[in-house]
């Protein structure tokens, strides 16, 4: 990885005080703020986008609980998905993450999945992890 020179070292964080501003502004006028990310920036790979804007909100003044809900609630809302997504709810569509520690307690904890849930069947992880592994030595 390149180093970055100070010069736009200084600009990342000036840029980032003023996100933490613009956040706290939004929220305080009642913007409702929705998670929205496709593969992430740049060369990132799919789902860590997610993660890492899950982090940035929190790191710019957003709860995790706030933050939790801009990622699924309000997302699915915005989306116009509600009546199908982003809350647990009888009749919407059951795919969801089980985790290993509370995200309340710290965002980070949203990495540690025990077991992933889609249209609520357990995936196998170990099989697709297998699958890929052996996909990608061929």
């Amino acid at each position: 990885m390149a180093e970055r020179s100070p010069e736009a070292v200084a600009r990342a964080k000036q840029r980032f005080e003023q996100l933490k501003v613009i956040i706290t502004r939004l929220r305080d006028a009642n913007v409702r703020i929705a998670m929205g990310t496709d593969a992430g920036p740049g060369d990132q790979f799919f789902g860590w986008g997610a993660q890492y804007e899950l982090e940035a909100m929190v790191a710019l003044g957003m709860t995790p609980m706030q933050t939790l809900v801009a990622a699924t609630k309000v997302s699915s809302e915005v989306a116009g998905l509600d009546q199908l997504m982003g809350t647990v709810a009888a009749g919407k569509s059951a795919d969801f993450v089980v985790l290993d520690a509370n995200p309340l307690d710290d965002i980070k904890n949203t990495r540690r999945i025990n077991k992933v849930y889609l249209r609520g069947q357990e995936v196998d992880r170990t099989a697709l992890r297998q699958h890929w592994t052996q996909a990608g030595s061929q």
